[in-house]
C-alpha cells in the first residue's frame, strides 16, 4: 500500500500528465517519439514498484525489461527512469544477496547503456545534434551520475537491509526464547506434578497404613483394654489429621505463589525420630540406627528423599509384613565407596507376601534416588525384605567422623 501510494501514484500521474494529456512528440532529450508507445513502456516501468517490496526480483525484472524496451525503441528516458534506483534500493533491502547484486550490475550496464543512447540521440537523432566534444563530455556525465546515483541507493538498500535483518534476528531469537521459556514452564510444571504425586503416594500409603494397622488393633482391645483402644483410634485421628494437613500443602502448589508454599519445612533427616514413633505406636516395632555425626550436611531435597524412602519400606512393612514382622534402618555413610547409605530390613514375610498393586512405591523410591544420582535395590530374603539406598557423597556433601547414635 505504501509503495502504491508514495512511490506509484506520483510517477503515473506524472507520465499521464506528460505522455498522455500532453501528446508530446518529443523526448527529454529532444529526440521524437510515440506518445502512446511512450505512455505505455512508461507504465511498465512503473507499476512493478507496487509489488517490489513482496517480489523484488521480478519487478525489477519487469522494469529493466522496461527500460531496455525505451532504449531499443528509441524512446525515452522519461519520468520512469526514476524506478530504476528505486527498485534497486528495493532489491538491496528486500531481496536476496543474488538478487540485490544481480540487479545492481543490470543497473550499472544500464547506466552505461542510457549514456551511449544519450550520445547517440544527441549527435545523430536530435533535431539539435551537438558536436563530438560535447556529446563525449554529456555522455560521461549522464553515465557517471546515473551509475553514482544507482550505487548511492544501493547502498542505502543495503545499510536497510542489513539492519533488517539484524532486527528479524532479534525478532526471532526472542519468539525462541519465549518458546523456550513456555517448553521450560511446562516442564517444571509436569515436574512439579509428578513431585505431588510422589508425595502424595508416600504420605497417604503411609497414612492410611497407620490407620488400618491401629484400627484393627484397636477393634481386637476394645472390649479387653478400653484404654488401650481410646489410644489407638487417637493416634487414627492424629495420624489423619496429618494426612489431611499434608495433602492440603501439597496440593496448595497449584495455585500459591512461590514465596507462599514455605509454610512447612519438607520433612528430613531430623524427623525419623517422629516417624519412628508413630510407626512403633501402630504395633511395629522398629530400630533406627543413625551415624549422625559420620553424615554430612545434606540438601533439603536430599532429605526428604532418604526421609520418604524409610517412610515407604515402614508403610509396605505395615501392610505386607505379617502380625510378627520387625524392622531395623541404618543410616550413615559408606567411606569404601565414597556414598551416604541407607539399609531397612524386616523380618515380615519377605517373599510370602501378597502383592496389592504394581509397585508404585519402589519406582517412587528409584526416582527419588535417582535425582541425586542415587540408586535403590528392594529385593525379599529368607527371613522378610530389604531395601537399600546409596547417594554419591559428591552429590550430598563431604564425610565427617565418624559417630552411632540409637534410636
Amino acid at each position: 500500500m505504501g509503495d502504491s501510494l508514495f512511490k506509484v501514484a506520483p510517477l503515473t500521474l506524472m507520465a499521464l500528465l506528460i505522455w498522455g494529456l500532453s501528446a508530446s512528440h518529443y523526448g527529454f532529450i529532444g529526440n521524437a517519439v510515440d506518445p502512446q508507445v511512450m505512455l505505455l513502456l512508461e507504465l511498465m516501468a512503473i507499476v512493478p514498484l507496487a509489488i517490489s517490496r513482496i517480489q523484488p526480483g521480478v519487478a525489477a525484472g519487469i522494469i529493466a525489461t522496461a527500460a531496455l524496451l525505451q532504449i531499443l525503441t528509441l524512446s525515452g528516458p522519461g519520468v520512469s527512469a526514476l524506478s530504476v534506483p528505486l527498485v534497486v534500493y528495493t532489491c538491496a533491502k528486500y531481496g536476496s544477496r543474488r538478487v540485490s547484486r544481480g540487479y545492481l550490475t543490470i543497473a550499472l550496464l544500464g547506466a552505461v547503456l542510457l549514456a551511449i543512447f544519450v550520445g547517440y540521440q544527441q549527435m545523430v537523432a536530435s533535431i539539435y545534434p551537438a558536436d563530438a566534444p560535447t556529446a563525449m563530455v554529456n555522455l560521461l556525465l549522464i553515465g557517471g551520475f546515473a551509475a553514482a546515483v544507482v550505487l548511492v541507493f544501493w547502498l542505502f538498500g543495503d545499510l536497510a537491509g542489513r539492519k533488517r535483518a539484524q532486527l528479524e534476528a532479534v525478532e526471532e531469537k526472542n519468539r525462541l526464547l519465549e518458546r523456550e521459556r513456555d517448553q521450560e514452564a511446562r516442564l517444571a510444571a509436569d515436574a512439579e506434578r509428578m513431585r505431588i504425586a510422589r508425595e502424595m503416594h508416600d504420605v497417604i500409603s503411609h497414612s492410611m497404613s497407620v490407620m488400618i494397622a491401629q484400627a484393627d488393633g484397636g477393634r481386637y482391645v476394645l472390649q479387653q483394654d478400653p484404654a488401650r483402644a481410646g489410644a489407638a483410634f487417637e493416634t487414627i485421628a492424629e495420624t489423619g489429621r496429618e494426612a489431611l494437613t499434608e495433602m492440603r500443602r501439597m496440593l496448595g502448589v497449584l495455585r500459591e505463589e512461590q514465596e507462599q508454599l514455605k509454610k512447612r519445612p519438607a520433612p528430613g533427616i531430623h524427623d525419623l525420630p517422629q516417624l519412628i514413633a508413630d510407626v512403633r505406636a501402630s504395633g511395629l516395632p522398629v530400630e533406627l540406627h543413625i551415624a549422625e555425626a559420620d553424615i554430612p550436611p545434606l540438601s533439603d531435597g536430599v532429605g526428604l528423599a532418604v526421609y520418604r524412602i524409610v517412610q515407604e519400606a515402614l508403610t509396605n512393612t505395615l501392610k505386607h509384613g505379617g502380625t510378627e514382622a520387625t524392622s531395623t534402618i541404618w543410616l550413615g555413610t559408606d567411606y569404601a565407596s565414597g556414598e551416604l547409605a541407607l539399609e531397612i530390613h524386616d523380618t515380615g514375610r519377605g517373599a510370602q507376601a501378597p502383592s496389592d498393586g504394581r509397585g508404585s512405591g519402589l519406582l517412587g523410591m528409584a526416582e527419588r534416588a535417582r535425582l541425586y544420582g542415587g540408586q535403590v535395590t528392594a529385593h525379599p530374603r529368607q527371613d522378610g525384605f530389604e531395601v537399600m539406598a546409596r547417594f554419591p557423597l559428591a552429590r550430598v556433601g563431604a564425610g565427617r567422623r565418624k559417630k552411632e547414635i540409637s534410636a
